[in-house]
């Protein structure tokens, strides 16, 4: 598939662009939630999640910075947008820390209201339990567990 990682993009100085291409990206899959899931669904706050989103599942033309290729979906679920909203944020702060700031471009370009702070924190606390769950049920104790641990005690200590 074509495309430079979006991970790679943003460690190379472009990460406004990426997040901002992110942030219209995710707009547009979880307004999908009306045509898949039906009417009321989005109604009821209920969107497509992909469940791993962030630019490190993303490839991005590194000239146009138009997305050409999602990938990972295998967390997709229905859900709540906080859930893709904070997680990418999550990706964001643990893997390219220096870039947060740029953050806002991700949530202006998704156009919605973003969830409080709390609210985000929360999901990304969530996520990394249940992530934790995951590695346990694979290697109850081993390096994954703690790994999630860590990044579980680490988020805790954020600020927004």
């Amino acid at each position: 598939m074509a495309g430079a990682p979006g991970q790679e993009l943003v460690e190379a100085g472009h990460a406004a662009r990426v997040l901002e291409a992110c942030g219209v990206l995710l707009r547009r899959i979880h307004e999908t939630a009306t045509s898949v899931l039906g009417a009321g669904a989005h109604d009821a706050g209920k969107v497509l999640v992909h469940g791993d989103f962030g630019p490190n599942n993303l490839l991005l033309d590194p000239v146009s910075f138009q997305v050409t290729g999602v990938v990972d979906w295998e967390f997709a679920h229905v859900g709540d947008a906080v859930e893709d909203l904070a997680w990418c944020e999550w990706i964001v702060r643990m893997h390219h820390a220096e870039h947060h700031q740029e953050l806002d471009h991700f949530f202006n370009a998704y156009g919605g209201a973003v969830p409080a702070w709390p609210v985000r924190r929360a999901a990304m606390l969530s996520r990394c339990a249940e992530l934790e769950q995951f590695c346990h049920r694979g290697d109850p104790n081993g390096p994954g567990v703690r790994q999630w641990q860590e990044r579980t005690a680490e988020t805790a200590g954020w600020q927004e």
